[in-house]
């Protein structure tokens, strides 16, 4: 290869670096408090008695997040398997590997399950209020049961969330989940 298409390419990747989508990916090291999870109200239990037994606390959920750019000033956010127990209902939202943010002031992604007999919706809503070197934010976790037998109290719990971006190198990584 010579000079002059050496320097062609150097440019072409600079390019393409500057009219691109955005810094690609962003990984994150986050910590989330569960101890909200540990003062639900009495409605999200069956037999509307908040347990005493077996809480924990000082303790924080620990994942590896990644934010990246997409087309139309939309964000992607990995944050793998989403399972949290509120009270007597769960939130488990383990379909489909990111989540596509939402239009809004803030970088806002929001997950949704649905089933039926009875119909139940689950929710996570990820709001973040930092998003640079260091992130923070809220993860809102909702369930909502109708349609007679068989449903688990209607629940929601805000839980936040801090984290630290990692300095990794610009390397593709390829695999199937964003597990741990």
């Amino acid at each position: 290869m010579n000079m002059r298409s050496t320097l062609w390419a150097v440019a072409a990747v600079m390019a393409g670096g500057l009219m691109g989508c955005g810094e690609q990916p962003r990984y994150y090291r986050v910590a989330i408090d569960r101890s909200p999870l540990n003062n639900l109200p009495t409605s999200c239990y069956r037999p509307g008695t908040v347990p005493t037994d077996d809480k924990t606390n000082n303790v924080v959920d620990v994942g590896q997040w990644i934010i990246w750019d997409g087309v139309e000033g939309r964000q992607y956010l990995q944050v793998g398997d989403i399972d949290y127990e509120l009270g007597d209902a769960q939130v488990r939202i383990v379909q489909g590997d990111a989540i596509v943010s939402t239009e809004g002031d803030k970088p806002t992604f929001v997950v949704e399950r649905t089933q039926t007999n009875p119909n139940r919706t689950s929710r996570a809503t990820y709001t973040f209020n930092k998003l640079g070197n260091t992130l923070e934010g809220t993860l809102v976790l909702s369930h909502a049961c109708s349609g007679g037998t068989g449903c688990d109290p209607n629940c929601e719990a805000s839980l936040g969330f801090v984290g630290r971006r990692l300095d990794v190198e610009p390397t593709l990584q390829v695999g199937n989940t964003a597990s741990n």
